[in-house]
């Protein structure tokens, strides 16, 4: 089992109102982690976790993806959650995103 310590980053807000097409009462908040993972071996010991928690009706549903030992610097997983926090980037969608970032940063 994997030892992390684990530090907010930021934290993003999505709610019915900035939408024209969905309907209803909620609100989505996410969280966006910093993680350090205390006993690495291959040098890479930073990584990310989004935390989601969607309020409807007054019932929260919770959902997180760690993406652990992908940065050596603590820098560089800064500048990924800056990423994915202004653009709200969820769970479900943010090993698509770090691929597609990772590709655009090749070429």
């Amino acid at each position: 089992m994997m030892k992390y310590s684990r530090k907010i980053y930021g934290r993003a807000v999505i709610d019915s109102s900035k939408s024209d097409e969905i309907e209803g009462n909620w609100r989505i908040e996410l969280e966006y982690y910093n993680l350090k993972e205390e006993n690495c071996l291959n040098n890479k010991n930073y990584g990310i976790e989004i935390v989601k928690k969607k309020i409807e009706n007054e019932i929260m549903n919770i959902e997180n993806k760690i993406v652990s030992n992908i940065f050596r610097e603590e820098q560089e997983a800064n500048k990924l959650l800056q990423i994915l926090m202004e653009n709200k980037v969820t769970p479900v969608s943010v090993d698509d995103v770090i691929s597609d970032l990772k590709i655009s940063m090749e070429q």
